[in-house]
């Protein structure tokens, strides 16, 4: 494939509940040690020097941050006063998706004419995900098809919600057998216990598919959010296994890319995972990773979960 060379080329990966904790025995990434995700006090660079930023994700609210509303912030640029001056958990609601209709990232990118893409899979539901069965009004409001199942009608994530605005196709089973695309879980572990007939993907393969897709695409996001999940359910033991293989997937990710031509973002919604003593978000700063050719740029103009979407439009402006 032609890479052009005049227009940035960025992979983003959403790490969903992860915040910067202190240095101690109470912060699983602190005990697994990792290299990529030094999430904790002092722990704060790369084994190759590019620094590991902590921004805010309180949104200047009092509280604990929430998913609907933090990512609404990341993904839409937006501060308190868009999102109802509230963190909203969970989906977003009406005034959270009319906000992600109008304003979310992939959709200005594409108006933009940048080549972007939502990495996740939707196996087994990818045609549910479309025009025909779900989209949403200029009021927030959701609009479903009568096939659509009523389970998923309360499930319609802020990701989902952008894909749907831009129009993108979701990927579906065939595309994480044919390696270009990924399931939320990259391992496919989750849809192996379901009984699909799936490849189980090691870290250094979900790599080199994330690594494949961007020299298809001008910008991609992926959304990975088995550390919320496990924050709030799984052992402390779970959780650092957890960490160890994300930063294998990171550490194998970086070394297919190039520095001087390719930027890799990293960052999440809200605190979770690093303060194993509450198990419930925290209000802790989140990592921020701006790794390669514009890595200095977005460092300089991010400094809260709103200031992601604005500085990554100026980049391709």
């Amino acid at each position: 494939m032609v890479y052009n060379d005049s227009m940035p080329r960025v992979i983003f990966i959403f790490i969903d509940g992860i915040g910067m904790g202190r240095a101690d025995a109470g912060n699983p990434f602190f005990q697994a040690g990792g290299l990529y995700l030094p999430c904790w006090q002092g722990g704060m660079s790369l084994p190759d020097g590019t620094p590991l930023a902590a921004i805010d994700a309180t949104l200047g609210l009092p509280g604990a941050p929430q998913s609907a509303s933090g990512q609404t912030a990341l993904f839409c640029g937006v501060g308190a006063r868009s999102i109802g001056n509230r963190h909203v958990n969970g989906y977003p609601d009406r005034n959270l998706r009319a906000v992600i209709l109008e304003k979310n990232l992939l959709s200005r990118l594409a108006k933009k004419g940048v080549k972007a893409s939502y990495l996740n899979s939707y196996p087994a539901h990818d045609d549910l995900f479309t025009a025909r069965h779900v989209r949403i009004d200029p009021d927030g409001r959701l609009w479903f098809s009568a096939e659509f199942p009523e389970r998923f009608k309360r499930m319609i994530s802020v990701t989902t919600c952008m894909m749907l605005a831009s129009g993108q196709k979701p990927f579906g089973e065939a595309d994480i057998r044919t390696r270009r695309s990924l399931y939320q879980d990259y391992s496919n572990r989750q849809l192996l216990s379901q009984g699909l007939k799936l490849p189980e993907y090691s870290p250094a393969q979900a790599a080199a598919i994330m690594a494949y897709a961007a020299l298809e695409y001008e910008f991609i996001l992926y959304e990975y959010f088995q550390t919320d999940i496990y924050a709030h359910r799984r052992s402390f033991a779970d959780c650092v296994a957890l960490i160890r293989e994300l930063d294998d997937l990171l550490k194998n990710l970086l070394a297919r890319l190039d520095k001087k031509q390719d930027t890799l973002i990293l960052t999440s919604d809200h605190g979770n995972l690093e303060d194993f003593r509450t198990r419930g978000h925290s209000r802790n700063p989140v990592p921020f990773l701006a790794w390669g050719r514009h890595g200095k740029f977005l460092r300089a103009k991010i400094k809260s979960l709103s200031d992601v979407t604005p500085a990554l439009l100026r980049l391709f402006g």
